[in-house]
């Protein structure tokens, strides 16, 4: 059971989702003998390596690994858990589901599921004051600014009445934590103790997240007060981090995959602006730079991007400071030139959904853009914008794009193109030294917390799940003289049981059997890529099965010998002990060197 919901529930799901009708409104699909092929939408690739196969209802990618069947697809694709995809599966196929009493949930399980219910509770209740009569000025505010009853329900927009602790309030009478509105950030406490509602007479624009959970909020101020923010913000929680989430992406995904193309805006009211006025292929930054995840997550959808930020000095900052993380992730970036004194909402409010669609049209790439500031200035002065079009040229991965820019940019400026490589390659160079560096100080880090020296358990276990992969017929080899304590803490300890239980009861796990019972997207990627693997004729499996065997087995003995050296430190005065040491020590290292009868 996961999550509450009965296995039976789980099989009747699986059973009602074809997999390549599935993956079809994700990725284009061609049919080559048994199997569908398409570009795989979890990295960049020009040749198609992604494969769905109908029979086994499953799929693998030839280039970067990925693989697993329609519920981590799911996973994998949209970012979500399993117990929402298989609620969204379910929903799909038309399933009511069955809910079970599950066992108790780690802490942070716990936490996560009272973040959500709170805030979906506030949404709940925002919405409803937005609808109250006390809500009409807020509402008037919506309607005047083009959005219908439909998009206000949508988009989940609510009201937050004045007063002091309403939602407090709400909450009590409703039996829910004041504790989890505090942990949320929906209200705050003082010095004093006291506590009071983060959100007073704003209209609330609910943040989802993938699943279509609220996460965060965000509050526009009605009415004008001296020293208050137009716009306050959920802080971040353990459900809410701002740079994995832009503001419409769960509404707008589909009119994004359509359009094949995605406009990136800094506001909630830029979104819904556009939206109104049929322009759906829309997300919001929410006034912060633009992050790695965010890329991540706009390129499951489309490659293609186009910044419309506000025309003045702090929009185009703001556009040329996202541009690199996105391409950096593989993304096509275009720069939408507004008309002088607009931003999104305006324009389209006062010139209408086909002169946003000309902007949008009418983009250029950031490379022309970044080209076009720097010849608009003084030669004397053009030395810093050179260096930052040449940074942004080191985030290119395609040697081929890389190098036609560089010859444009080198004949648009009257500069030698060998001098431009030059500087290309330095700073090239000083990235690559930067990168490094943090990659080896990421390492001590990590180091520090498990330990110095190399994970030879982990990779014993990860091979002999290769291998009882590949040859189920030495199961009974590996079980007979594997002791599964031995295994620790490993991830594939899970896998192991399994394997182990298959073997008593006398079965044989298939492909799909492993890919039904484990919803965890790196072991289905694990599995799904070593069963796609071919390995060279006359492999000795049953010798290398007891070479990791033994390696486990070492292991525990090196660190029992360990244990035993620390505390000979400590014994140097009970010369009775230290005797019985050295005779243990003695013993273990004999065991160490011993092999198991192959």
């Amino acid at each position: 059971m996961r999550s509450g919901i009965p296995e039976h529930k789980i099989d009747e799901i699986r059973d009602a989702t074809d997999i390549v009708e599935l993956v079809s409104g994700y990725v284009t699909l061609k049919q080559k003998g048994q199997n569908h092929f398409g570009l795989c939408p979890f990295h960049n690739e020009k040749t198609p390596s992604f494969s769905v196969h109908a029979e086994k209802q499953i799929f693998h990618c030839f280039g970067c690994g990925a693989g697993g069947n329609a519920f981590t697809f799911l996973m994998r694709y949209e970012g979500t858990g399993f117990p929402d995809v298989v609620k969204f599966l379910a929903q799909r196929a038309g399933i009511e589901l069955e809910f079970e009493q599950e066992e108790q949930d780690p802490d942070s399980a716990r936490e996560n599921e009272a973040l959500f219910h709170i805030n979906e509770f506030a949404a709940e209740w925002f919405q409803e004051s937005l609808f109250a009569d006390s809500g009409k000025p807020a509402m008037d505010y919506l309607k005047n600014r083009g959005l219908n009853v439909d998009q206000i329900k949508s988009f989940g927009l609510g009201y937050a009445p004045p007063g002091w602790d309403n939602l407090m309030k709400r909450a009590s009478e409703t039996a829910n934590s004041e504790d989890a509105l505090l942990l949320a950030g929906l209200i705050l406490q003082n010095d004093a103790g006291r506590r009071y509602d983060r959100f007073r007479d704003r209209i609330m624009f609910p943040v989802w997240n993938l699943s279509g959970r609220v996460v965060a909020f965000g509050g526009r101020i009605l009415e004008e007060v001296e020293n208050a923010p137009k716009y306050l913000n959920s802080p971040e929680t353990a459900v809410y981090h701002k740079g994995d989430v832009l503001y419409g992406l769960f509404q707008n995904r589909d009119a994004i995959r359509h359009e094949r193309k995605v406009i990136f805006v800094e506001g909630y009211m830029d979104v819904l602006s556009l939206v109104a006025r049929g322009v759906a292929n829309v997300v919001a930054t929410s006034g912060t730079a633009l992050t790695e995840g965010q890329a991540r997550l706009v390129r499951r959808y489309t490659r293609n991007v186009v910044l419309m930020y506000d025309s003045d000095l702090a929009g185009l900052a703001a556009t040329l400071r996202g541009a690199d993380v996105l391409i950096e992730n593989g993304l096509d970036v275009s720069v939408a030139e507004l008309p002088a004194g607009h931003d999104p909402d305006s324009l389209i409010r006062e010139q209408g959904k086909d002169a946003i669609v000309q902007v949008a049209n009418q983009a250029g790439s950031i490379f022309e853009h970044r080209l076009n500031q720097i010849l608009e200035t003084e030669p004397k002065n053009r030395t810093h914008g050179i260096r930052a079009l040449l940074e942004s040229l080191t985030r290119v991965k395609d040697m081929i794009q890389r190098s036609v820019l560089m010859t444009r940019a080198a004949n648009q400026l009257g500069i030698e193109e060998k001098v431009l490589w030059a500087e290309l390659e330095d700073l090239s160079r000083k990235r690559q030294h930067q990168f490094a560096r943090r990659s080896e100080i990421g390492d001590r880090l990590r180091d520090v917390g498990k330990g110095s020296k190399p994970d030879r358990s982990g990779k014993a276990v990860d091979d002999l799940v290769r291998i009882l992969l590949h040859d189920w017929s030495l199961a009974e080899f590996v079980f007979n003289h594997l002791d599964l304590s031995l295994v620790g803490e490993s991830d594939k300890l899970s896998v192991l049981t399994y394997m182990r239980n298959q073997h008593t009861g006398g079965g044989s796990p298939s492909e799909a059997d492993f890919l039904h019972q484990f919803h965890d997207v790196g072991l289905a990627q694990f599995v799904v890529g070593e069963l796609h693997t071919e390995w060279e004729d006359g492999m000795d499996l049953h010798k290398w099965a007891a070479d990791c065997i033994n390696a486990l087995q070492r292991d525990r003995i090196q660190r029992q010998i360990d244990i035993l050296r620390e505390e000979l430190k400590g014994a140097a005065d009970d010369p009775a002990r230290v005797r019985e040491i050295v005779k243990e020590l003695g013993e273990l290292e004999r065991l160490k060197q011993a092999h198991i009868s192959c």
